[in-house]
């Protein structure tokens, strides 16, 4: 995480310098783990290792996104800004618990409220002026973002709580048999359904929609 805003920004400058050269610019915030597992009553891990999960699933993602947000839409620009959309990669376990998982579930939680203030301050209508107004629902146009659960993925994590002795039984039940049969979700159909969101643009920004519902 200490090397994080260095090597971001060493990446970020140069785009954002060129930003009005972009029509859009996108941001699909996926970094993340599923961190210890296992009872909250329970729980044999360690402060350290509770911190270093939310550090990775939740600190790391809102610095970026917001760091994402100040390089593109620099209130101060001369230039007009592109295009802005965020799309924080969720979950189900962002809205429901699930036992066992309360880490992840809190992280995947956090992360959602997050963006959603995020979007919620780029589309207020507490204006002072009628110039002010029409500047902010340009800006409601111009920047989204989108809180997206991907469904239950045919990836290694889903091999790894699989196979995880103190995950709930129930769970590592359900993501044992969607496995053999070919249940999961393919990462690449998921992928493709989030790509339509995102060029059909009609979803509410800082909403939380599921490869399911959408």
């Amino acid at each position: 995480l200490e090397t994080l805003p260095h090597k971001f920004q060493q990446m970020l400058e140069p785009l954002s310098v060129q930003g009005e050269q972009y029509g859009s610019c996108l941001l699909v915030n996926n970094a993340g783990s599923v961190g210890p597992l296992g009872l909250v009553s329970s729980v044999e891990f360690s402060m350290k290792e509770m911190r270093q999960a939310i550090d990775l699933n939740v600190t790391s993602s809102m610095w970026v996104s917001s760091q994402f947000t100040k390089a593109f839409l620099a209130p101060t620009s001369a230039t007009k800004s592109p295009l802005v959309r965020i799309a924080n990669i969720s979950s189900l376990c962002a809205i429901e618990p699930f036992p066992t998982m309360s880490i992840y579930c809190a992280g995947k939680s956090g992360r959602d409220m997050f963006h959603s203030v995020l979007a919620k301050e780029h589309s207020s209508n507490s204006m002072q002026n009628e110039k002010e107004a029409d500047d902010r629902e340009e800006q409601k146009q111009r920047f989204k973002v989108l809180n997206y659960a991907p469904g239950p993925c045919d990836t290694q994590m889903t091999d790894e709580l699989a196979e995880c002795a103190v995950l709930d039984d129930g769970l590592r039940k359900y993501f044992t048999t969607s496995k053999l049969e070919n249940k999961l979700v393919r990462p690449g159909d998921t992928a493709e359904k989030l790509v339509q969101i995102l060029c059909l643009d009609k979803y509410d920004s800082g909403s939380h929609l599921d490869y399911y519902d959408a």
